[in-house]
């Protein structure tokens, strides 16, 4: 049925989208240009391993990083690293493609709304997504959020997201509105199924740059089974095929360099390590990464391998958990708080001093914010500002997800809550919890809100 809202006609919004798109690339390439290149602990040691590997001639891991280091770390940003400091000697041509694939991601996210969605709620998400302080600054630092989440998102985009044609096959989940297809438009192909295969592959990418593969994997499977049961097998085995060739292809090409099947970054245990000495939930920031006498510290470390490390680990994490397990579930909580209390990590990119890497965080006494307001710092005031639009984001995405459900739109709502919810708590099961690990899900946040700002007759009428 046609209404007022279709008048944002797909023309109209691809050229929305890209006008909005470059603007934001402008404003994150203004943002690098003025306030510069910003340390981060976890940059330091990505340049670390890079010039190791490129000392090798080899891509990372080499059996320099296996050997004498204690995990596998983030295979693909360390190799995206080493190949900005190999041919440039700088890593700012990084830091210009960073730019770039922020600014795509915002144009997937109004593109993989729409799908859900609508192009009114896809644009308004995309907006807000912009519009976001903490988006603007980490395009300056050697993140590997950036590209996991460009290709995660470029993984969603090329799944099909949309209805069948056919009357639903789940109708107890939801009433569910007439679709306008399902084809699936990628680089100018056409491919109904065959873009799933190419979904798993770009998840299997994503993952080699941030291993986060799994949640995702998991929540377009049960989606594909709730809302695609004629298909859900053959979608399922395209997904899980198209992973398992990138992991056979970057795995394979590691046991031929080194004799080890390595494709992501392999720190799990190394963090479950910890839970059996920690007395709290909150994250440890420059302290002792191996005190003597707990379960992280490996005697004659540097002659072992990092796969004998992790071995080691996982046999004294299973056994502590196995004999602690609801004082290890008491953790949970805390961990989601910390995982959730601000969004302002990215905001150090405005900092005046940066140098050293260590003291590279902004930190807000909101506990005596009354006494202490005036006293605060421009970064700071800026760092308050964005705390309350995020917690103000945060409350109209839980309105969102709760509107769209209790008009029974699980359709709609079933990735962006399931995501969410599914991956904070892996997150907090698995590690302990900094505000940036909830990078994978943000863009899930930004659609809750735009549904909620939409109008409710605006919600649901799928436009592609």
């Amino acid at each position: 049925m046609q209404n007022r809202y279709r008048e944002l006609t797909a023309e109209r919004f691809n050229r929305c989208c890209w006008a909005l798109t470059i603007g934001f690339l402008l404003l994150l390439l203004g943002v690098l240009i003025v306030f510069g290149y910003t340390p981060t602990n976890d940059g330091e040691g990505y340049i670390e391993y890079a010039q190791i590997a490129i000392a090798d001639r080899q891509p990372y891991p080499t059996l320099h990083h296996i050997i004498g280091k204690p995990y596998i770390w983030n295979m693909g940003i360390i190799n995206f690293v080493a190949l900005s400091l190999g041919l440039t000697k700088s890593v700012y041509p990084l830091l210009i493609l960073f730019c770039i694939m922020k600014a795509l991601t915002a144009w997937l996210l109004a593109h993989t709304t729409a799908k859900l969605f609508n192009r009114q709620v896809a644009l308004l998400a995309l907006i807000l997504y912009i519009l976001y302080p903490n988006n603007w600054g980490q395009s300056t630092m050697l993140s590997s959020e950036i590209p996991m989440l460009f290709f995660t998102m470029l993984a969603l985009y090329t799944a099909p997201l949309s209805s069948p044609k056919a009357p639903p096959t789940a109708p107890e989940i939801a009433p569910l509105s007439s679709p306008e297809g399902d084809t699936i438009a990628f680089m100018g192909i056409e491919a109904p199924s065959g873009a799933v295969g190419g979904a798993g592959a770009l998840f299997a990418l994503a993952n080699w740059f941030r291993p986060v593969a799994a949640i995702f994997l998991l929540a377009l499977v049960v989606y594909f089974f709730l809302f695609r049961k004629r298909q859900w097998k053959k979608l399922t085995l395209y997904l899980l095929s198209g992973y398992a060739f990138v992991v056979l292809l970057i795995g394979t090409s590691c046991y031929l360099r080194t004799g080890y099947f390595l494709y992501q970054a392999d720190s799990l245990w190394f963090n479950m390590a910890e839970a059996t000495y920690e007395t709290d939930s909150q994250p440890h920031y420059n302290t002792e990464v191996f005190p003597e006498g707990t379960a992280r510290y490996i005697d004659d470390m540097q002659h072992k391998t990092a796969i004998e490390c992790s071995h080691i680990w996982r046999k004294r994490s299973l056994k502590w958990l196995s004999e602690h397990p609801v004082e290890y579930l008491k953790k949970v909580p805390a961990r989601l708080y910390y995982i959730y209390q601000n969004d302002i990590d990215n905001l150090t990119a405005f900092l005046p001093t940066k140098a050293d890497a260590a003291k590279n965080y902004i930190t807000l006494p909101l506990g005596s914010l009354r006494t202490q307001f005036s006293q605060l710092s421009a970064v700071q005031y800026f760092a308050l500002f964005a705390t309350i639009l995020y917690l103000l984001l945060l409350l109209l995405a839980l309105a969102g997800a709760l509107r769209l459900m209790l008009n029974g739109r699980w359709r709609e709502a079933f990735l962006p809550v399931f995501i969410i919810v599914a991956a904070s708590l892996a997150l907090a099961l698995l590690i302990h919890g900094e505000t940036r690990f909830k990078a994978p899900f943000m863009p899930f946040i930004f659609m809750l809100v735009a549904s909620f700002l939409s109008k409710p007759t605006n919600i649901g009428n799928r436009q592609m």
